[in-house]
Formats: C-alpha cells, structure tokens, sequence
C-alpha cells in the first residue's frame, strides 16, 4: 500500500493505482476505505473527461467487489452493471453473473419457512378435495418454496398432476419424494401411478413392488399392482400401438 501510495504521487491521473490501493484495503476488510479510493478515481476520470474506458471499467468492477464484500448486494450489481456500459469486459460480465446467482440463493434461503409451507400444504389438500387441482398445484408450488425438502408436499403435487392426467410432471414429484426419502411407500405408488398413466407398465409394476417391499399392507399400491396386471392383460389379447410406441422407446425393452 506505501507502494502504491507513492505511485500515485507521482502520477496523481493513474486510475490503475487507486484499484490497487483499494485492493488491499478490501484484502484488509477496510471495505469504506475501499469504496473512498474507488470513488476517488472515479471522480479523477470525470474532470479528466477523455479517460481510459476499460480502466474505469476496472475501477468501478473493484468498487463493486468492495460494495459486495461489505454486504451491499444490489449496490454492488448496480456498480458491476455501470462497469459494462464502461467498457464489455468478460470477467466483470462473469462477475456480475456470480453475484446474481449469490442473490438468488440469498432470496430464496430468506424466503424458506417450513410452518408457512405446512399452511400452504394444507390450503392445496382443500382445494384438492375440492376437485379444484390447478389451484391445488398452485399451494402446493408456494409451499415448496417455502420448504423444498418437505416430502408430503411433493407426493401431493405428484397426486394432483396425475389427477389432470400430467403424468411426466407427475413423475418429476414423484422421483423427488424417492430422491429425499428412499423408504417414502407413497413416493413409490405415486411413481407405480406416472409409469401405469404412459403405459410403461414394467416399470409401474416395479414401482409398485419397491413400495411393497417397504410396507406390504400398501393399499396403493397394491391396488395399482393389480390394476396394471390387468391392464396388462387387457392389451395383450389385442393390439395396443400407443403402449408398443412406449415400450420401444425404452432402452431396457429394446
């Protein structure tokens, strides 16, 4: 820092002096001191009116950091944007990029709460058991965001997307419960239910027996079970072209 302070001493217009100076103020956490430098040079280019545009670019890329690390998310983006208009640099571009994502994850770790996902939970279940399961789905999308670890929630959604006849959504919910909770026998009946709707019958029979290797009294999936062994038997005495079209897409089949 005595270095470069010196450096710009003898070179007062030197942007790239300053962002080295406010460097080490933020490797020292001194992020106001940081900001001060930036601001300076910032400041120096303006009254030199015909600056370096990719040095300022890097001078307010560096106030950004110092913005960033002092806990000034949108400031920081604000800065990092006002940077490309500077000058298009890709790693400014890259780090605006990073900070954005950072954000995102920030907002939706603040938005988590699991009491509000359980009331949004239970307004799905009303408006499921009132036939209304688009806005079922809609609770139940609130309620995931609220608490994207709660394995109910995901089987009701699976539930409700199988009710309007969605199976491959339905499916995603369904692999979601299992991902989180291997031993969740409605996961499995939910996935036994998607597979049985898109005719891929190996794999509802197979969903179906994991669930009852986990709980043999399983009223659904017993009930899936036979349902689909009848199915079975029901399209073998004819030709069912759709299950065929199914079938063969399937590598195991092939």
């Amino acid at each position: 820092m005595e270095l470069y302070t010196e450096a710009v001493e003898l070179n007062p217009v030197e942007l790239l002096y300053y962002t080295n100076i406010a460097a080490c103020h933020i490797e020292t956490k001194n992020y106001p001191a940081a900001l001060e430098m930036c601001d300076k040079a910032i400041a120096i280019a303006r009254e030199q009116g015909n600056y370096d545009y990719s040095k300022m670019a890097k001078v307010m890329a560096r106030k950004a950091s110092a913005l960033e690390k002092s806990g000034q998310i949108d400031e920081a983006l604000k800065t990092y944007a006002a940077a490309l208009l500077e000058n298009n640099d890709s790693t400014i571009k890259d780090a605006m990029k990073r900070l954005e994502k950072v954000k995102k994850e920030q907002e939706a770790k603040a938005y988590l709460n699991p009491d509000i996902a359980e009331i949004h939970k239970t307004k799905g279940i009303e408006h499921f058991k009132s036939g209304d399961f688009p806005a079922a789905i809609k609770e139940f999308d609130e309620g995931l965001r609220r608490d994207p670890t709660n394995v109910a929630i995901y089987s009701n959604r699976s539930l409700a997307f199988i009710k309007l006849l969605a199976p491959i959504d339905a499916l995603k919910d369904a692999n979601k419960c299992i991902e989180l909770d291997p031993k969740f026998v409605k996961g499995w009946a939910r996935k036994g239910t998607c597979h049985q709707l898109m005719k891929e019958y190996h794999k509802a029979i197979d969903a179906f027996d994991q669930g009852l290797k986990l709980d043999p009294a399983s009223k659904e999936c017993n009930e899936g079970k036979m349902k689909t062994m009848q199915l079975i038997n029901s399209s073998s005495s004819g030709n069912d072209e759709e299950r065929m079209r199914h079938a063969m897409a399937d590598p195991e089949i092939q």
